[in-house]
């Protein structure tokens, strides 16, 4: 399934990103700062004069699921990899560290102790349709569950990929 980003140039073997793996997971911790501020916000509308009926749970869902896709840009770049898409990311990740095919084989070695399973990245895609319906939809509201839910399922998901950066 990668060749296909491959060949689409949105996944692209690129050495230099190594250097953005650290940046981009400290990202992906910052932006679970930011989720947390923004679910805080609803205890303190009065002293920050927020309307009474402004709510921050689309923003907690968008955040929630950019602090999980930087910690997955986080490992691409670990292992030489650099995306430009979101799609491309979860396949490569899946590629790479579910089914453990690799472009070089000489990466084999690194990856024995590495593992996510697959129901990681379908909560990944999972929760990038959350952000969609969050961020684009005016139809379809993010309630306060949802909102909460993807919180937990962001720090579970950038907990595991800091599991799985350290070993690389």
């Amino acid at each position: 399934m990668i060749e296909i980003f491959i060949k689409r140039k949105q996944l692209i073997k690129d050495s230099t990103s190594l250097s953005l793996a650290q940046p981009y997971f400290k990202k992906a911790r910052s932006n679970l700062v930011t989720m947390e501020i923004l679910s805080k916000v609803e205890n303190h509308k009065e002293i920050l004069a927020i309307p009474k009926d402004h709510s921050t749970e689309e923003w907690i869902v968008v955040v929630a699921y950019y602090a999980m896709y930087m910690a997955a840009i986080s490992l691409l770049a670990k292992i030489g990899l650099k995306s430009k898409s979101h799609t491309a990311t979860s396949a490569a990740l899946e590629e790479f560290f579910v089914k453990k095919k690799l472009l070089d084989k000489t990466q084999l070695k690194i990856f024995e102790n590495v593992r996510m399973k697959k129901e990681e990245i379908e909560l990944l895609r999972e929760v990038k349709d959350r952000r969609e319906i969050a961020q684009y939809s005016v139809t379809k509201k993010t309630t306060r569950e949802i909102a909460e839910n993807t919180k937990s399922d962001a720090h579970k998901f950038v907990d595991n990929v800091e599991e799985i950066f350290e070993k690389l």
